[in-house]
């Protein structure tokens, strides 16, 4: 029999919220008992469960009180963990990318496929019918907004690319967000029209930024790059990079075929688009521009129709294609330990956990590994400092013909002299009930659509030879952009120069065109927001609405002392 496996795990003092594929399970801290399950609920409301799909992006509040989740609806569900109450669902104007609380849990925080943050208050009123038809002719009025929000959140800030990942500072003044193209942006929070800081210097997608806890000035980073990245957020500057790649590579047991990869061919869902006219590698030509020598349709079927291939045949071509790694980092996270503050991390596919010590000059010797045997997909920090490893259990190696014998698909780690190790003691009901008993069957077909390890394609850009950058490319382009633009993204301009013979189509020199007007555009409408929303809160704000750094700096700016200024973190 096969099983959901469990994709995020919340452990509090008392009660753990488990995500296992579409449910969710409430179970006792301390005994491990089921309190409360989806999948015992009504007919009528399992079925709405089901239909929504695998939850895609879950979080807590501080307390464990309240529930985060969006599944492939789109749906935004906010739930009472204590009885597993729907308090109230709303509809999000694009699939997230991750979901928060802030620290009151008064506000819901969202990051989308679309490159936009909104924010939700906590208490939802669906629109009346006037309201709804007040936005459709607003709507109407404003044919330049990227589009609709259908539960009236709050715009926070926008990317020009997906966002992977964000984090709120510790006192909430900023957000720091990351996206596909590279970049790691610092904005005010609320009001995130007001850039304060951008951390460029990856060549590939962010997929995970973190704070350490004790060091909040600090912003650790990882994404495609063989190296982590660690920054003074607030100023910008780089203070160290760590090179984990040769360390992670042995144990990246899930590998992708080599195809072309991206979202130069999907809409901002993440789905190919209709009507592109692009013919892929598995052969079939889409719907759209016939190519130069397209045949007519056969008879009975449609122009433009998908012409029929051979049963098996995408699966043939699927499997002759050669396997690559691809490095993902999925989630970067800090503990307190007896020996100091340590930093756990993993990647997509990988089936060890990763672990060093927090300290300027770390070096990849540092690097502590424990290796499951099994694809790590995901991991979180207890309360009493112990690291709850979540498993794909089921996975077989294409290599191998044996049968799944491991079942474990939880375990608990500790650190013990430096080193994670594994505790077998340490909540050991409440994990040989995550092991056992609460257990959630699941079909064959369900299992497919949780797509486990989706990131290790959608993630990494077109990686095809023609979009390489060379030298004739880069010329005509504009030399100045606003202060934080890149004139192109940072892994092609490292192309253009490792590339130098490299041919550039008209079509991708439009793309890049195109896309410098897009980002000298932004900052240009970034600046003026800036400024004039300064300006409205200086007329009708207190100064601490204002984070504290801004207004040390003013402060310097202004003052006419020769003193020094002690500038604290609020």
């Amino acid at each position: 029999m096969s099983f959901f496996p469990h994709s995020r795990v919340f452990v509090g003092p008392s009660k753990t919220v488990d995500i296992a594929g579409p449910h969710i399970q409430v179970l006792d801290s301390l005994t491990g008992n089921v309190l409360s399950s989806t999948a015992n609920f009504s007919e009528e409301q399992k079925e709405r469960v089901l239909e929504s799909g695998p939850i895609r992006c879950a979080a807590v509040d501080r307390d464990l009180k309240y529930l985060l989740t969006s599944g492939e609806d789109k749906m935004l569900k906010l739930w009472e963990i204590d009885a597993l109450k729907l308090l109230n669902e709303r509809e999000l104007p694009k699939r997230p990318t991750a979901v928060a609380f802030t620290s009151n849990a008064e506000t819901l925080v969202v990051s989308d496929k679309f490159g936009d943050v909104f924010s939700y208050p906590f208490i939802y009123t669906p629109p009346t019918a006037e309201e709804l038809n007040l936005r459709e002719k607003e709507r109407s009025r404003d044919p330049l907004a990227s589009h609709e929000n259908p539960s009236g959140g709050q715009l926070i800030l926008g990317h020009v690319s997906p966002l992977n990942a964000f984090t709120l500072t510790p006192n909430e003044r900023y957000i720091i967000t990351a996206d596909r193209d590279e970049h790691i942006r610092v904005s005010w929070f609320p009001k995130g029209y007001n850039i304060e800081m951008y951390c460029l210097g990856h060549f590939k997608f962010v997929s995970a930024v973190h704070i350490p806890t004790s060091d909040p000035s600090t912003l650790i980073s990882g994404g495609g790059d063989p190296m982590l990245k660690i920054w003074d957020w607030m100023t910008g500057a780089l203070k160290h990079e760590l090179p984990v790649f040769e360390v992670i590579e042995p144990f990246i047991a899930v590998r992708v075929s080599k195809r072309k990869r991206g979202y130069g061919g999907e809409d901002d869902e993440g789905n190919a688009p209709e009507g592109s006219g692009s013919k892929g590698k598995g052969g079939r030509r889409k719907k759209g521009k016939k190519g130069p020598k397209e045949t007519e349709a056969p008879a009975g079927q449609e122009e433009g129709e998908d012409t029929p291939r051979p049963e098996g045949a995408e699966k043939k071509e699927e499997e002759k294609l050669e396997k690559e790694k691809v490095l993902v980092i999925h989630r970067i996270e800090s503990i307190e330990s007896e020996s100091g503050l340590h930093i756990v991390f993993s990647a997509v596919g990988a089936t060890a956990l990763f672990s060093f010590p927090y300290k300027l000059d770390v070096a990849p010797t540092d690097i502590r590994v424990i290796d499951f045997g099994k694809p790590v997909l995901d991991f979180s920090i207890t309360g009493d400092a112990q690291v709850l490893v979540q498993l794909d259990a089921a996975w077989v190696s294409d290599a191998s013909t044996a049968s799944v014998t491991e079942s474990t698909m939880v375990k608990v780690l500790k650190f013990s002299e430096g080193d994670l190790r594994e505790d077998s003691e340490t909540l050991k009901p409440l994990i040989d009930s995550l092991n056992s008993t609460s257990l959630l069957s699941a079909t064959p077909e369900f299992l497919k659509r949780l797509a486990l390890y989706s990131d290790l394609t959608s993630m990494p850009k077109n990686a095809e030879p023609e979009d390489d950058l060379g030298p004739a490319a880069l010329e005509g382009m504009p030399t100045m952009l606003p202060i934080g633009a890149p004139e192109i993204s940072s892994s092609e301009t490292a192309k253009a120069k490792g590339k130098a013979k490299a041919e550039l189509s008209k079509k991708e020199i439009g793309r890049i065109k195109g896309k410098q007007a897009v980002l000298a555009k932004a900052m240009e409408i970034e600046a003026g927001a800036s400024v004039a929303g300064v300006a409205r809160d200086v007329k009708e704000k207190k100064d601490e609405d204002v984070p504290e750094r801004k207004k040390a700096r003013s402060e310097v700016e202004c003052g006419s002392g020769d003193g020094d200024v002690q500038m604290t973190e609020g």
